[in-house]
């Protein structure tokens, strides 16, 4: 079995959050286990519908091998429960009465009609912080909608932001819509046990908007300032910008390439260089010169002589040559890059945790990393791994007890 979550100086142990989220808040109850929280996710007795999820190492499907689940589950432990059984839900308020933190992402209203909302679970712990995530948030005309990565993105307005100009609005890659609102939920929780340890000694009800909390996220885009005062909606731009030209990713010989040119004194560098590459005078035109608006009237022509130099280079050679001249160019990063990446070797960001079922994989944990405080460093647990030491330890179940909540499919 994994190892179970060590303490030591972990930043917030040793709380204990219950997890009956799915994929809109596993991040949240990610980051509070990473932080050194004792997080218990609770599954039904057929387990995590994540645990299905692919990719799969050696593309061997497996209930203890997908590689979704093994992320978002990292430093957690697992009980099974059945929900829908009286036993059950009589089991999750037994736990709750101890628990800190219940975090779940769950249709609005169906924990209330099992009796396990907010309300129902404080009254015998009133110090209980219970989070809520969800597409629309507890309240409004749309809170019983259902929601996708699409739908999320749709709703907040993200995708009228996100594409190229003269293309459809498309979302973004890899189910951001999850991240906002989940962080968001994290921060929040530790808000509210740190007012109610230092300051009121009550618990709280949170409530997570996914739309809400996208709308958040670009807010640097100034959309409803635009609107509000020109009716005007924000355009897409892709990957380039009418501020900053020429700013995008471009290709280059074995991939892609950023580039971005702000300052006239970037300018005159790029053109120069521009010029000693390509031989076309073109590009040292002093119509180009002064500012990002001089060029504005330009950005197809500008666009084609930059082509026509980054196409003659490796992104690192770009990469390279461009710092020795105050250029900010960097490569595309793939995956391989990023695994390669002596920068991110240098931070220590990668950190390999051995499972019992897949070996060792490489983890992006050390973002918490600091001289004080280290992340967990637990692989995800297999299905149930915890029961024994959360019933029969806490709260002593005996074995004989304990069988007879699995034949009848409580456990």
């Amino acid at each position: 079995m994994p190892s179970q979550t060590s303490y030591g100086d972990n930043l917030i142990a040793p709380y204990r959050v219950l997890d009956l989220t799915d994929d809109k808040g596993i991040f949240c109850t990610k980051l509070l286990a990473d932080y050194g929280a004792d997080v218990v996710r609770v599954e039904p007795p057929t387990g995590d519908p994540g645990r299905t999820k692919g990719p799969f190492p050696n593309d061997e499907p497996g209930m203890e091998s997908s590689a979704y689940y093994l992320f978002y589950n990292t430093n957690k432990r697992s009980i099974t429960l059945n929900l829908e059984t009286s036993l059950g839900r009589s089991i999750f308020k037994q736990l709750a009465e101890k628990a800190d933190v219940v975090v779940e992402s769950l249709p609005v209203g169906y924990l209330k009609n099992l009796g396990l909302d907010y309300e129902s679970l404080s009254g015998s712990n009133p110090g209980l912080v219970m989070a809520s995530i969800s597409p629309f948030g507890q309240t409004g005309p749309w809170k019983d909608l259902k929601s996708s990565d699409l739908i999320a993105m749709a709703a907040s307005g993200y995708m009228q932001i996100t594409g190229e100009p003269d293309q459809p609005p498309v979302r973004q890659g890899n189910e951001q819509s999850h991240f906002p609102g989940a962080q968001y939920a994290a921060v929040a929780i530790m808000a509210a046990l740190y007012h109610r340890d230092m300051l009121s000694g009550e618990g709280q009800y949170i409530d997570v908007s996914q739309q809400e909390a996208l709308i958040t996220f670009y807010t640097d885009a100034h959309p409803a300032l635009a609107w509000m005062q020109m009716e005007q909606n924000v355009t897409r731009v892709g990957t380039n910008s009418t501020l900053v030209i020429p700013l995008g990713a471009y290709p280059c010989q074995d991939g892609w390439i950023s580039a971005g040119v702000i300052t006239p004194r970037e300018w005159d560098t790029l053109a120069q260089w521009i010029y000693e590459v390509t031989g076309n005078e073109e590009i040292l035109n002093e119509k180009y010169k002064g500012g990002n608006q001089e060029r504005a009237p330009h950005m197809d022509v500008i666009t084609a002589l930059f082509l026509e130099f980054t196409t003659r280079f490796t992104a690192d050679e770009l990469f390279h040559q461009g710092q020795k001249r105050n250029l900010v160019f960097l490569p595309v990063n793939d995956v391989s890059d990023l695994l390669h990446d002596t920068q991110l070797d240098a931070s220590h960001l990668w950190t390999e945790l051995d499972h019992d079922q897949t070996g060792v994989l490489k983890y992006p944990l050390g973002i918490f990393d600091s001289e004080d405080f280290s992340p967990s460093q637990s692989a995800a647990p297999s299905l149930g791994q915890d029961n024994q030491s959360i019933y029969g330890g806490e709260l002593g179940l005996t074995a004989q007890e304990m069988a007879g909540l699995r034949s009848a499919r409580v456990i």
